[in-house]
């Protein structure tokens, strides 16, 4: 990737600013609203602005000064970072609060507890796969979710990255507590987790670095484009970024959001392990928000839409690097990436309603089956392909004997039928019975307001 170019110097933009004397403010206004509204980065303004007849440092210089009343400080061992919370960044938070707060809430759409396990187990399988295949990962995402599923052993390297996020993100999501303090021990416990077999040397498995041999280099072409603090400075600025998490600013108010985003930053701006800091940064932004009553967020895979634009998100890094720390670019780019994979959400959740209308239908029609087996039955005549024990018990979060109760049961109905691998069963769909009992669920009226209890 290109780097971006590192903006005018401080001292040179004040005395730019400072400066000027036949300056006509009413012409630059529109290019300074355009500057600032959206957000804009050095870099951005050659292309953005070509042709004018305007100095683009002069442009730069009245854009920074109006950043300035705006900015709010965030100083972490003498490293200050600059945000400055625009009227878009401000409506995008709000827009997002609303929309899981107002407009739908997931879980009260499921009839089902097992059903409800489901969802949110696909949802952080999601995150887990593409958090670890933003980091190099090269298992695909079909092949990564089979290996979950069926709870086998990793095969190689990036297998073994992908479990490990995985348990990751189980792990926050059964052990944090509301409001919970963030601790060293508790980033070096997640990187333990998230790291597990896949370092050269297992010493590293949450531990800080100590020398400073890590850098950050591009991927397609091998540059360097960062090079984190020096390493005898990590345990400060760590500490020091715990406190700003478990604190409040004296002099103003940041949305729990934008400090999730702000550890993320901080993780990868600190860079304190030997690898695995993308990984922990977006784990921990998880863990900040679940600790601040964002559940929702266990179902909305963010590193899904972050990987759709890796070059944007380390551009948004890099952007907030080089223009003094100012992590408003960093702030704004999350914000987006949420957006996204809110919407992907909500398409799911419309989805999942719909699907769980046919559910009950066929279980109106079929009284002898239950949720979980209504749920199975339909998704096998969609994918059309074998499910294990171990599949069923971990796709439901459901014990042993309660799998092979569900699947044994829907073969006794004729709904399955068992083969056997090496020493391993697998169920196939009956493709007729099956077709038979979802046109049958089809023909029925529109479901009654009230849904039906779930079977034991």
């Amino acid at each position: 990737m290109r780097l971006p170019e590192k903006p005018p110097s401080d001292e040179e933009t004040h005395k730019l600013f400072l400066g000027q004397k036949d300056i006509k403010i009413e012409e630059m206004r529109p290019f300074l609203n355009i500057i600032n509204s959206k957000y804009l980065h050095w870099d951005e303004l050659p292309m953005r602005f070509k042709g004018i007849n305007i100095d683009l440092k002069t442009l730069w210089s009245y854009a920074k000064f109006g950043r300035e009343f705006n900015t709010r400080p965030i100083t972490l061992n003498g490293l200050i970072l600059r945000y400055a919370p625009t009227p878009q960044i401000e409506k995008a938070l709000h827009d997002l609060d609303m929309r899981v707060g107002g407009k739908f809430d997931f879980e009260s759409q499921m009839p089902s507890a097992d059903l409800k396990r489901k969802y949110l187990v696909n949802s952080l399988m999601e995150e887990a796969i593409a958090s670890s295949q933003l980091e190099g990962a090269v298992t695909t995402r079909v092949v990564a979710k089979q290996m979950l599923r069926e709870n086998r052993k990793p095969q190689d390297h990036s297998e073994q990255m992908i479990l490990n996020n995985y348990i990751t993100m189980m792990y926050i999501k059964e052990n944090t507590r509301p409001n919970q303090p963030l601790t060293l021990e508790l980033i070096k416990e997640i990187h333990k987790k998230i790291s597990k077999d896949t370092l050269e040397n297992k010493v590293y498995e949450g531990a800080f670095r100590t020398d400073n041999e890590v850098k950050v280099f591009s991927r397609d072409e091998g540059q360097l484009i960062y090079e984190p603090p020096d390493y005898s400075s990590i345990n400060k600025l760590i500490e020091q970024t715990c406190s700003f998490a478990n604190s409040e600013p004296s002099e103003f108010y940041l949305h729990p959001i934008v400090k999730a985003i702000v550890l993320h930053y901080m993780i990868g701006y600190i860079h304190p392990f030997n690898d695995g800091n993308g990984r922990t940064a977006r784990a921990l932004f998880y863990l900040y928000l679940i600790s601040q009553k964002y559940n929702w967020l266990e179902y909305v895979a963010v590193s899904t839409a972050i990987k759709n634009a890796p070059s944007q998100y380390m551009r948004a890094y890099l952007y907030s690097e080089t223009d003094s720390n100012d992590i408003t670019y960093f702030v704004k780019f999350n914000l987006r990436q949420l957006d996204i994979a809110l919407k992907s959400f909500e398409k799911y959740v419309a989805k999942t309603i719909s699907e769980n209308k046919k559910i009950l239908e066929t279980i109106k029609s079929n009284p002898d089956i239950n949720f979980r087996q209504a749920d199975m039955i339909i998704n096998m005549s969609k994918n059309e392909r074998p499910i294990t024990l171990k599949e069923m018990q971990e796709c439901y979060k459901i014990t042993y004997q309660t799998a092979r109760t569900d699947l044994l049961g829907l073969e006794k109905l004729g709904y399955l039928h068992r083969h056997i691998r090496g020493k391993q069963f697998f169920f196939l769909l009956d493709k007729d019975k099956c077709m038979s009992t979802l046109s049958i669920s089809d023909k029925k009226a529109k479901l009654p307001i009230n849904l039906p209890k779930e079977k034991n």
